[in-house]
């Protein structure tokens, strides 16, 4: 077990965080919830939005929070590897943690973000076996598909929702590697005849989007609640600027699309403005490669930047943008970049087109479509009072919208089945 001392939620105990009830009412009984996520090999999105949702249930129910992650699974020699490779399978140590931290916690309910490949389906099966109720919040597309995106080679892919993953291996969608893919085909196959979308107590989509995608997969849309994410800010908004730059901020891989910004670029690039990529990921040196190719001007690849660096980026910034290529499930970056009073333009897929309106507080283009994307950016670069008529549109919306108070409201209703007292519903131990 990874042991987390400076998490932001924090520190560890025995695999799960402290519970902190000082804003709980005197006398009351909360529910008890022990949060569980499997981080991945590196931090995202995802992984941040499950720290903020932590720190939120803290203010009225009694969490706990159990931390993995794939780099403890496959650790070590190669017989360790090996044994993590099985224990994808079956984590069987796993398990038996558990168990222990139910008998000890007596959980109300086991709110899962996720637990692939590191913990493995295992986990849900203890849950069935101890009659404990899963509430599973989902943040991608793996319960059909295999990388999470809906994606295989860059290309939209969806062969795999019904339950049969055979073409992931057939095409080694994942991480390139048929073994890989075959391994991972295999586990969500497992997982899928768990019958797990009916004994799964509720789900928690983050968007519409999202939502009826999963009700195609199968699971019955009464069991599915929409509760998009919250984003809260302390600091009011730089100042717009006259002679403001571009930005993308996201991770540097595939599904995000970003060879589809450098592709527009080539149209805004005559105005002597600046494209600030700040991220970094596996398609990191391809996309500077492509920026030679193209021959592209005043295109600043930054890498990961902490919180004070990307401040005086924004500070430059007229616009964000947001080329993800997959059906993006909700898209924090939009969140942020209302935060900072920038408008964002943004291809017409997934949830985004459920958070951006249109030509109010950024733009909608069309996918693949390079002088669109262009059109958009100019618009915005050569009308700064527009740009910052929108970004202020969406400063407005975020405590409209998508405040945590409305957020808070929304999962409260979630749990509002579910008694305190984990003997009053679950098995005996």
């Amino acid at each position: 077990m990874q042991n987390v001392t400076d998490s932001p939620i924090g520190p560890l105990i025995g695999g799960a965080i402290r519970p902190s009830l000082e804003s709980m009412p005197t006398g009351s009984k909360p529910l008890r919830i022990l949060q569980i996520f499997s981080r991945y090999k590196e931090y995202g999105g995802e992984e941040g939005s499950v720290y903020r949702i932590a720190d939120a249930l803290h203010k009225g129910f009694d969490v706990g929070f159990f931390l993995y992650s794939t780099a403890d699974l496959f650790s070590g020699g190669l017989v360790n590897r090996g044994i993590g490779a099985l224990k994808a399978f079956a984590n069987w140590t796993i398990v038996d943690q558990f168990r222990r931290l139910q008998q000890i916690g007596q959980y109300d309910c086991w709110l899962i973000h996720n637990v692939f490949p590191a913990m493995s389906p295992s986990v849900y099966e203890l849950a069935f076996d101890l009659g404990v109720p899963v509430i599973q919040y989902l943040h991608n597309y793996r319960m059909g598909c295999i990388n999470g995106f809906f994606l295989n080679h860059g290309e939209p892919c969806q062969r795999c929702m019904h339950g049969n993953f055979l073409p992931a291996l057939q095409t080694a969608c994942w991480r390139d590697s048929h073994l890989q893919s075959g391994m991972m085909a295999a586990i969500m196959m497992r997982t899928r005849r768990m019958d797990l979308f009916t004994k799964i107590h509720h789900w928690i989509a983050i968007s519409e989007a999202q939502k009826l995608e999963h009700v195609r997969m199968g699971i019955p849309a009464e069991k599915i609640t929409v509760i998009p994410h919250f984003f809260t800010t302390k600091e009011p908004p730089e100042p717009y600027p006259e002679q403001g730059d571009v930005l993308f901020i996201g991770r540097l891989s595939p599904e995000k699309g970003v060879n589809r910004l450098l592709r527009a670029w080539s149209r805004v690039q005559h105005l002597g403005r600046t494209l600030w990529i700040v991220g970094d990921g596996p398609e990191s040196q391809r996309l500077k490669d492509l920026t030679r190719e193209l021959s592209l001007r005043n295109v600043q690849f930054t890498g990961f930047l902490e919180k004070g660096q990307t401040r005086a980026i924004w500070e430059k910034a007229a616009c964000s943008v947001v080329p993800s290529i997959w059906k993006e499930p909700f898209g924090m970056v939009v969140l942020e970049a209302w935060a900072r009073g920038r408008p964002v333009v943004a291809h017409r897929l997934g949830a985004l087109p459920e958070i951006i309106r249109h030509d109010r507080d950024g733009f909608l283009v069309t996918p693949d479509h390079p002088e669109e994307l262009a059109e958009a950016i100019l618009e915005i670069l050569e009308h700064p009072d527009r740009g910052e008529s929108m970004g202020k549109e969406g400063f407005r919306r975020l405590e409209h919208d998508f405040s945590q108070d409305l957020w808070f409201r929304r999962i409260r209703g979630v749990f509002s089945g579910l008694t305190p007292g984990y003997r009053n519903h679950g098995k005996p131990m």
